[in-house]
């Protein structure tokens, strides 16, 4: 007998197109209540498994309307367009998984829009304060070196804070100045790593416990970083979780809330480094291929953080712009 199908989705969700742990969670959560529903409802019978080839459009209107009413009960207000996205996102996904593998006909989520997210500005660092940042980390003990290498490497290629944590020691070329990483989709790019990055590896790895047990001989399959316990040498080959790295990193910015007063995620890193290249004249589509985006509208999001950004920097300078008593308009007609 083979594997239930939802078991199946989770696997190729996590081999094929790489999904976060969280995700893989949030979507199997998301097929799992639509599943309860429809035996409840009756909608594709009461028996086990459920008979997919039976559900409608109708059925899963049905069903969204529920969840968003239920989740609308608990809290008392309306449930965020992210989130409905995602519960359709995963139903869908769900779907179209069963299509592709011939178990049904057709996916009835197709014609079900998803709520349109709020554009919310991502958060960064200025450049000036990103660099009194990273040029002010501790660097004098195996875990501080670790983590000035992390962080440094986090802003210097603008890498998810998953890609990160997964990668190996052959990913990285000190001759190079690059990293191999495997993205979204079991995609893989090159991305260029920075001097500044490039010499805090380089200190890192000069003192990096040896791995013993590890998948290789060489120890090029072992995670380039390790677990606070790997680098004391109480355990070996353990790599870093993405949940120690954003500890890291706020601890990093606890230290210096004089000189930073705001909140930083791991993400937050990646931001920086996308908006500071366009800062810079970098051009979309090469800011696009390091980052690993699929679709260059996502890549987009960031022209128009740094049109905004030109923006409030014409209204702050100008000297018609924000005149007390004088309009913009009558600025310029005189």
């Amino acid at each position: 007998m083979g594997k239930p199908v939802v078991e199946r989705f989770t696997g190729f969700l996590a081999a094929e197109r790489n999904a976060s742990a969280e995700t893989v969670r949030a979507y199997r959560r998301e097929v799992e209540r639509l599943q309860r529903f429809l035996r409840e409802d009756g909608s594709a019978g009461d028996a086990e498994p459920v008979d997919w080839s039976k559900v409608t459009a109708a059925d899963l209107r049905r069903f969204f309307s529920r969840q968003f009413d239920a989740a609308r009960g608990d809290t008392g207000e309306k449930i965020r367009p992210a989130t409905a996205a995602r519960k359709v996102s995963a139903v869908r996904t769900f779907l179209g998984f069963l299509v592709a593998h011939g178990e049904i006909d057709a996916n009835p989520a197709v014609g079900i829009p998803a709520p349109r997210r709020a554009m919310r500005l991502p958060e960064f660092l200025p450049v000036d304060e990103m660099d009194a940042f990273l040029g002010n980390l501790p660097c004098g003990t195996l875990r501080e070196k670790r983590d000035a290498a992390i962080l440094e490497l986090l802003y210097s290629s603008g890498l998810r804070v998953g890609e990160l944590c997964s990668l190996r020691m052959r990913d990285f070329s000190i001759e190079s100045s690059t990293v191999r990483v495997t993205g979204k989709g079991r995609k893989v790019r090159v991305v260029p790593v920075g001097g500044k990055a490039v010499r805090a590896l380089g200190k890192y790895l000069a003192v990096r416990p040896p791995a013993r047990g590890g998948e290789s001989r060489n120890g090029l399959d072992e995670p380039l970083f390790l677990n606070l316990r790997g680098i004391v040498g109480k355990e070996s080959g353990r790599g870093i979780s993405p949940r120690s790295v954003a500890r890291i990193l706020q601890e990093r910015l606890d230290a210096r809330v004089g000189a930073i007063g705001r909140h930083l995620s791991p993400h937050g890193m990646r931001h920086s480094f996308a908006t500071h290249l366009l800062e810079s004249g970098a051009d979309l589509r090469a800011i696009q291929e390091m980052l690993g985006h699929a679709s260059l509208s996502t890549t987009q999001r960031y022209a128009r953080v740094n049109v905004s950004h030109l923006v409030r920097m014409y209204e702050e300078a100008h000297p018609l712009a924000t005149r007390p008593g004088i309009s913009r308009r009558e600025g310029r007609g005189k």
